[in-house]
């Protein structure tokens, strides 16, 4: 298992994980499998690569099992905050850890090269293994947002999480 950065090569595999993860989690994603599945994969692979981003991966005998994304903000005033967003793991690869490992990537990207004194996210309100997951990372969730989305009618409520990285952060000559 292999978790690394994802590059513009990976915009085929990482299209074909996306939309899985759209179609099977709807309840679980801002966009729709809708929006995305005519996307051109030069757009992609552009998405891959926007130094805004730090897109990971997990990959084993040339398939992606899971990806996660760290986006910082880019309004000046925000800068400090980072999002971690994306997550997903494939069915059959689930319990292995994965996850932890790509939370783990978008924790130090997030913090060692975006500079980001603040993770956020968001989790459906019923992903009780994600939010599990990410309260044994350090994450505290500071309110539930009702009717966050709406899928074919369905209201969604979701947890709203941050993680405050500058207690990680470590500073060269000591803390």
């Amino acid at each position: 298992m292999l978790i690394r950065l994802a590059s513009g090569d990976d915009a085929a595999l990482w299209q074909a994980i996306r939309l899985e993860a759209l179609q099977n989690h709807p309840e679980a994603f801002g966009s729709s499998y809708q929006e995305e599945r005519d996307m051109p994969l030069a757009t992609v692979a552009a998405k891959l690569i926007d130094p805004l981003n730090r897109v990971w991966v997990a990959e084993e005998g040339g398939q992606l099992l899971g990806t996660a994304t760290a986006r910082r903000e880019s309004a000046a005033k925000a800068r400090h905050r980072t999002s971690l967003f994306a997550m997903y793991v494939v069915p059959s690869a689930r319990q292995r850890g994965i996850g932890r490992q790509l939370v783990e990537a978008v924790i130090r990207s997030a913090r060692d090269e975006l500079e980001a004194d603040w993770l956020q996210l968001g989790v459906e309100r019923n992903n009780q293994a994600a939010f599990t997951l990410y309260q044994r990372l350090g994450f505290v969730s500071w309110g539930c947002e009702p009717d966050s989305l709406r899928v074919n009618g369905q209201s969604y409520d979701e947890y709203h999480m941050a993680l405050d990285l500058r207690a990680t952060r470590t500073h060269a000559g000591g803390a």
